[in-house]
């Protein structure tokens, strides 16, 4: 795979993979940390996350143009590491959940932006660089492929040691994560109303026929963010007590059955009936017994009512919000490493760190620079914007992994799975996985070079094979509690896929150019988007009989398998291998060359208008049914393919 091409590709592959390991790790947790720290609805989530990606895409337009008209692009690369450690840094620094936490938030999603806008289209723009000789102009394609590939090397472990922090900091203060505890918690600092005082105000300069005209205006103010109405209000202190007295039950502090409390039990400390006084005084009394374990931490004997609040503040300010900090600051260690691999193999790289100004400048007369006409600059550019617009239904589908596809694994999938399932979502199952296929691979495929590739390849399958049987037989096989899987786990499985297809994907089209039957970069962008349709197909699939978004409270009561998930990554991953590396080569073959760094740029600014699209489509989440709501992303999947073949020779033609 990386015989006879440059050095400089796996150097600055690395750089990459260190920048986009700590960067997914950020884009995990994200929505959660938004959404349990600050209490932000859905639709106000989405709308943030949308933006946030779309700078992240956007601003690598204005880092280009930096680059070819200022700094060339080895400085504005490091300029763009700086900012983003700041940002970083920022993120990681616990905050209060008010403004002043926000306004860091924010600032720090700023700086993120604006740093990646530097760092990411000119690091590209240098391998394309690398492939402008003779010697290895045909291999672009597969080049950006392999720099794809160590992108998603660096996405893959992301959400595991996301993962990983968030579990271990809960474990020290003796909790377990559970989604619904967040949830509750927010809503329950939420706006109380009152029904009848909310129908008055409703109301007001109105004219109602009847009571059942009423009576849908409540309903439909039910269903907007932040109203909770006062008859509700039990129900969220029962969530919200339940998973508190769970979580202290797995601490250990809960051992007596006459200690756990039921949701009819809860339901009495709203009663206001006379009867039922003696059961809400005997509720009080067990309440009493896990209370004077940590009394200022889970409220006084005297005031049950305390519970929910105190616990709720306690699992979410003091130690949910505190893990997500801990998570953001592994970017800042991933970015060190990053800058230190981009400096000290400098010399694999700097002798094409030249944008076309400074060649032209230092030309000497025997040297060929390429200039082109106006007329061929601009059909260039016009393909290239072509393919820009079609892209941009890609990402605003594929890029809901992290928001409504995070949203359907957090309320509608199966949380609880057996041991033997857990080795899919586990590194120390899907590691020596990884190892088995690579040997494989490098036995067959020959992906170093050389001779020695099948002993190679052989001894890495074997120890890859040790290492599942280990795993299986010390910590699968004696296992007999179900694992609770959290909702960002899923997000490993899109680069996971990469990881093991991208050899597959080198070696097919390796071998398909071999007898000139490659299909060119365009065509490879049509295909992928008909793939990315199917993707969510198989979600659409899995959503029929699920109720909407708006007719649940919190988590659905009928929950599907994780498969239907991990299927629709797989698909949205042969989606993708057909069409970003391929879209970053030919970015590289069809930009002019006093414009490389900008249209690189051009191409992540399409991304990110697809990301701002990302969170439109969002705030449809909680207002459309699901089945609606896949069936609007695999339209714009169709639709995109169907125009990108109905330009196909216009698009070949400036490939030439």
């Amino acid at each position: 795979m990386f015989k006879n091409h440059p050095k400089g590709l796996l150097v600055l592959a690395l750089t990459n993979m260190g920048e986009r390991f700590g960067y997914y790790t950020m884009l995990a947790i994200l929505t959660l940390y938004m959404q349990a720290k600050f209490g932000l609805s859905s639709s106000s989530t989405s709308l943030i996350y949308g933006t946030f990606l779309g700078l992240v895409y956007f601003l690598p337009l204005i880092g280009g143009i930096v680059a070819d008209k200022v700094l060339g692009y080895g400085k504005t690369i490091l300029l763009g590491i700086g900012v983003m450690f700041a940002g970083y840094l920022l993120l990681a620094l616990p905050s209060e959940a008010d403004v002043t936490g926000q306004i860091m938030m924010y600032g720090a999603l700023l700086l993120i932006s604006m740093g990646t806008g530097f760092f990411k289209g000119n690091l590209q723009a240098l391998v394309g660089n690398l492939y402008e000789s003779k010697l290895f102009k045909d291999k672009r394609d597969i080049a950006f492929s392999i720099f794809y590939m160590f992108i998603n090397v660096g996405a893959f472990f992301a959400p595991s040691v996301a993962n990983t922090i968030n579990n271990a900091f809960l474990a020290k203060e003796n909790f377990t994560y559970d989604a619904s505890i967040a949830k509750s918690y927010v809503a329950l600092n939420d706006r109380l109303v009152d029904e009848n005082t909310f129908s008055m105000q409703a109301l007001e300069g109105k004219t109602v026929e009847n009571d059942k005209e009423k009576a849908d205006i409540i309903k439909n103010a039910k269903k907007k963010s932040g109203v909770i109405f006062e008859k509700d209000r039990s129900e969220i202190l029962f969530r919200l007590k339940a998973a508190g007295l769970n979580q202290l039950t797995l601490a250990g502090k809960l051992t007596a059955d006459s200690l756990l409390v039921t949701p009819e039990d809860y339901a009495l400390l709203d009663s206001r009936r006379a009867e039922d006084r003696p059961a809400i005084a005997a509720l009080k009394d067990r309440i009493h017994a896990i209370t004077v374990a940590d009394p200022a931490l889970y409220g006084a004997p005297d005031n049950p009512e305390a519970f929910p609040t105190n616990f709720g503040k306690h699992y979410v300010d003091n130690a949910l919000s505190k893990s997500y900090n801990l998570a953001f600051g592994v970017a800042c260690i991933s970015l060190i490493i990053s800058v230190l691999i981009f400096l000290l193999f400098r010399g694999t790289w700097k002798a094409v760190d030249k944008t076309h100004k400074q060649q032209l400048k230092e030309a000497n007369p025997a040297e060929h620079v390429v200039v082109l006409s106006k007329e061929q600059v601009r059909e260039r550019v016009i393909a290239l914007l072509l393919v820009f617009f079609v892209v941009i239904f890609f990402w605003m589908s594929f890029h809901q992994n992290g928001l409504c596809m995070t949203f359907f694994a957090r309320d509608y999938t199966v949380s609880q799975i057996n041991p033997v399932q857990n080795m899919a979502f586990s590194l120390m199952g899907l590691l020596p996985l990884v190892a088995v296929l690579y040997g494989i691979y490098i036995a067959t495929m020959g992906l170093f070079g050389g001779k020695r590739n099948l002993m190679l390849g052989g001894v890495i399958s074997l120890i890859g094979l040790a290492g599942l049987a280990a795993y299986y037989y010390t910590d699968v096989s004696a296992a007999v509690e179900m694992v609770t899987i959290t909702p960002q786990i899923f997000q490993q499985f899109n680069p996971l896929f990469i990881v093991l297809l991208t050899p597959v994907s080198v070696a097919f089209f390796t071998y398909l150019a071999g007898r000139k039957k490659e299909p060119s970069a365009p065509r490879k962008i049509g295909f992928g988007m008909l793939i990315a349709a199917i993707g969510f197909v198989v979600l659409l699939i899995a959503s029929l009989g699920l109720p909407s978004p708006s007719e649940i409270d919190g988590i659905s009561n009928v929950p599907v398998s994780p498969n239907w998930l991990i299927g629709t990554y797989l698909v949205l991953t042969l989606a993708e291998l057909f069409l970003s590396p391929m879209g970053l080569s030919f970015v590289a073959k069809v930009a002019p060359p006093q414009y490389k760094g900008m249209m690189q740029g051009g191409w992540l600014a399409a991304t990110a208008v697809g990301n701002l699209l990302v969170g439109v489509m969002g705030s449809f989440w909680d207002k459309l049914p699901l089945y609606a709501f896949w069936s609007v992303l695999i339209i714009c999947c169709v639709l995109s393919a169907l125009f990108i073949f109905s330009i196909i020779k216009r698009l070949e033609k400036a490939t030439e």
